[in-house]
């Protein structure tokens, strides 16, 4: 019961066993046996590893990072809490709440400090994350002489 088949996405971060040892059969299976077979649906978990993993990998993407990468235990933690927060269709826990939050804004401070990864300094990707430049354009005019009023 609650097998579960090996993830076999192409720069995955997580994997369902993963998912399983973080949070149990037991809770696994009542997120995910839509069919009340009482067996963990893989496919219901895998969309919620592949959601978490989306949303996860647009913040690494705004770092600087692309996948697939060895992940650290950090990042495997913080996307599993999110994997976690997508099973909850409805009613979802406080605690489950808090730990996607902290999962984002984490995520946040990673886009904003790419070293916070704790990946080796001499990787590539660190280096290149380290190096992006960051263009801010507000989204009020600070008047309205600075507005381009041309119409070509």
């Amino acid at each position: 019961m609650g097998s579960l088949k090996p993830n076999e996405a192409a720069g995955s971060i997580i994997t369902q066993s993963d998912m399983q040892q973080r949070f149990g059969e037991a809770e696994l299976i009542k997120l995910t046996d839509r069919a009340k077979t009482r067996a963990i649906d893989s496919d219901v978990l895998q969309q919620a590893i592949n959601d978490a993993e989306a949303e996860a990998g647009s913040y690494l993407a705004a770092a600087g990072f692309r996948l697939p990468f060895a992940a650290p235990h950090t990042l495997k933690v913080k996307v599993c809490d999110i994997a976690r927060w997508y099973l909850y269709d409805n009613g979802i826990a406080a605690v489950v709440q808090t730990r996607y939050d902290h999962a984002i804004a984490w995520l946040k401070a990673v886009a904003r400090n790419p070293t916070m990864l704790g990946l080796d300094a001499d990787s590539s990707q660190v280096q290149a994350a380290a190096q992006r430049q960051i263009v801010v354009i507000p989204n009020q005019l600070g008047s309205w002489k600075d507005a381009d009023t041309s119409p070509f």
